[in-house]
Protein backbone atom coordinates (compact mmCIF):
# COMPACT_ATOMS: atom_id res chain seq x y z
CA UNK A 1 0.00 0.00 0.00
CA UNK A 2 1.24 3.71 -0.62
CA UNK A 3 2.66 5.55 2.11
CA UNK A 4 1.22 9.26 3.54
CA UNK A 5 3.37 11.09 1.23
CA UNK A 6 2.55 9.35 -1.61
CA UNK A 7 -0.96 11.45 -1.60
CA UNK A 8 -1.20 14.33 -4.01
CA UNK A 9 -0.85 17.92 -2.56
CA UNK A 10 -3.84 19.03 -0.37
CA UNK A 11 -5.91 15.91 -1.17
CA UNK A 12 -9.08 15.51 0.47
CA UNK A 13 -9.52 13.48 3.12
CA UNK A 14 -12.50 12.18 4.48
CA UNK A 15 -13.09 11.99 8.33
CA UNK A 16 -16.86 10.26 8.46
CA UNK A 17 -17.02 6.95 10.64
CA UNK A 18 -17.65 3.42 10.10
CA UNK A 19 -21.44 4.11 10.98
CA UNK A 20 -21.36 7.22 8.53
CA UNK A 21 -20.42 5.37 5.88
CA UNK A 22 -20.65 1.69 5.01
CA UNK A 23 -17.73 2.10 1.72
CA UNK A 24 -15.17 3.50 4.26
CA UNK A 25 -12.67 0.31 4.08
CA UNK A 26 -12.57 0.94 0.23
CA UNK A 27 -12.54 4.74 -0.37
CA UNK A 28 -9.15 6.65 -0.48
CA UNK A 29 -10.27 9.55 1.06
CA UNK A 30 -11.33 7.62 4.01
CA UNK A 31 -7.96 5.55 3.95
CA UNK A 32 -5.69 9.00 3.55
CA UNK A 33 -7.43 9.64 7.25
CA UNK A 34 -6.75 6.63 8.59
CA UNK A 35 -3.05 6.68 7.29
CA UNK A 36 -2.93 10.36 9.30
CA UNK A 37 -4.23 8.45 12.34
CA UNK A 38 -1.46 6.16 12.39
CA UNK A 39 0.91 9.01 11.87
CA UNK A 40 4.62 8.44 10.95
CA UNK A 41 6.81 10.75 9.14
CA UNK A 42 6.26 14.20 7.88
CA UNK A 43 2.53 14.61 8.94
CA UNK A 44 1.26 17.68 7.49
CA UNK A 45 -0.17 20.69 10.25
CA UNK A 46 -3.26 21.02 8.16
CA UNK A 47 -5.36 18.64 5.89
CA UNK A 48 -7.95 19.39 3.61
CA UNK A 49 -11.23 17.15 4.79
CA UNK A 50 -14.49 16.61 3.04
CA UNK A 51 -17.74 17.72 5.73
CA UNK A 52 -18.66 14.29 7.22
CA UNK A 53 -22.02 15.34 6.73
CA UNK A 54 -21.46 14.55 3.46
CA UNK A 55 -21.26 10.80 3.75
CA UNK A 56 -23.85 10.74 6.44
CA UNK A 57 -26.29 12.24 3.52
CA UNK A 58 -25.44 10.28 0.59
CA UNK A 59 -27.78 7.99 0.92
CA UNK A 60 -28.41 5.12 -1.52
CA UNK A 61 -26.67 6.86 -4.70
CA UNK A 62 -23.21 7.16 -2.81
CA UNK A 63 -21.39 9.46 -1.44
CA UNK A 64 -20.12 11.22 -4.66
CA UNK A 65 -16.41 12.29 -3.44
CA UNK A 66 -15.58 8.49 -3.32
CA UNK A 67 -12.73 7.20 -4.61
CA UNK A 68 -11.89 3.33 -4.84
CA UNK A 69 -8.98 1.93 -3.72
CA UNK A 70 -8.75 -1.22 -6.22
CA UNK A 71 -5.39 -0.53 -8.24
CA UNK A 72 -5.30 -0.07 -11.94
CA UNK A 73 -3.36 -0.13 -14.77
CA UNK A 74 -1.63 3.38 -15.67
CA UNK A 75 -0.07 3.87 -19.18
CA UNK A 76 3.07 5.91 -18.20
CA UNK A 77 4.51 8.14 -21.95
CA UNK A 78 3.13 8.59 -25.27
CA UNK A 79 6.36 9.41 -26.83
CA UNK A 80 5.61 6.30 -29.33
CA UNK A 81 1.79 6.92 -29.71
CA UNK A 82 1.72 7.55 -33.17
CA UNK A 83 4.68 5.39 -34.34
CA UNK A 84 1.78 3.18 -36.59
CA UNK A 85 -0.30 6.10 -37.68
CA UNK A 86 0.05 6.94 -41.35
CA UNK A 87 2.07 10.10 -41.86
CA UNK A 88 -0.61 11.80 -43.12
CA UNK A 89 -2.92 11.37 -40.36
CA UNK A 90 -0.87 11.60 -37.39
CA UNK A 91 -1.91 15.85 -37.44
CA UNK A 92 -5.49 15.45 -37.53
CA UNK A 93 -5.03 12.48 -34.88
CA UNK A 94 -2.72 14.50 -32.74
CA UNK A 95 -5.90 17.00 -32.18
CA UNK A 96 -8.17 14.48 -31.66
CA UNK A 97 -5.93 12.84 -28.92
CA UNK A 98 -5.58 16.23 -27.05
CA UNK A 99 -8.89 16.30 -26.97
CA UNK A 100 -9.25 13.24 -24.69
CA UNK A 101 -7.31 15.61 -21.99
CA UNK A 102 -8.29 18.04 -19.75
CA UNK A 103 -5.91 20.55 -21.37
CA UNK A 104 -2.75 20.73 -23.71
CA UNK A 105 -0.53 21.13 -20.61
CA UNK A 106 -2.32 17.68 -19.25
CA UNK A 107 -1.54 15.99 -22.68
CA UNK A 108 2.04 17.34 -22.48
CA UNK A 109 2.81 15.86 -19.40
CA UNK A 110 1.30 12.75 -19.70
CA UNK A 111 3.35 12.34 -23.22
CA UNK A 112 6.14 12.82 -21.76
CA UNK A 113 5.49 10.36 -19.00
CA UNK A 114 5.47 13.04 -15.78
CA UNK A 115 1.99 12.10 -14.89
CA UNK A 116 0.25 8.78 -16.12
CA UNK A 117 -2.67 8.04 -18.49
CA UNK A 118 -5.55 7.00 -16.71
CA UNK A 119 -8.05 4.31 -18.00
CA UNK A 120 -10.72 6.82 -18.81
CA UNK A 121 -7.83 8.64 -20.93
CA UNK A 122 -6.54 5.06 -22.42
CA UNK A 123 -10.03 4.11 -23.25
CA UNK A 124 -10.87 7.70 -24.45
CA UNK A 125 -7.51 7.88 -26.63
CA UNK A 126 -8.63 3.95 -28.18
CA UNK A 127 -11.84 4.92 -29.24
CA UNK A 128 -10.37 7.91 -31.42
CA UNK A 129 -7.76 5.46 -32.80
CA UNK A 130 -10.71 2.96 -33.33
CA UNK A 131 -12.79 6.06 -35.51
CA UNK A 132 -9.91 7.41 -37.10
CA UNK A 133 -7.02 5.06 -37.73
CA UNK A 134 -9.12 1.64 -37.71
CA UNK A 135 -6.56 -1.45 -36.94
CA UNK A 136 -3.97 0.73 -35.31
CA UNK A 137 -3.56 0.69 -31.43
CA UNK A 138 -1.95 3.20 -29.44
CA UNK A 139 1.46 2.51 -28.19
CA UNK A 140 2.25 3.60 -24.71
CA UNK A 141 5.66 3.69 -23.36
CA UNK A 142 4.83 1.48 -20.51
CA UNK A 143 2.68 0.66 -17.23
CA UNK A 144 2.32 0.51 -13.97
CA UNK A 145 -0.28 -0.65 -11.70
CA UNK A 146 -1.25 1.60 -8.74
CA UNK A 147 -4.22 3.23 -7.13
CA UNK A 148 -5.78 6.44 -9.07
CA UNK A 149 -5.73 9.05 -6.00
Amino acid sequence: MAQYQDLPYNYLHCLAGNEACPRKSTCLRAIAARMLEEGGAASPVEIHALNPNIARNAGEEGCPFYRDSAPVRLARGMTRLFDNVPAGKVEMLRSKVIGCFSSQYRFFTCRKGTHPVTPKEQQAIAEVFSKYVPGVEPQYDGYETSVLW
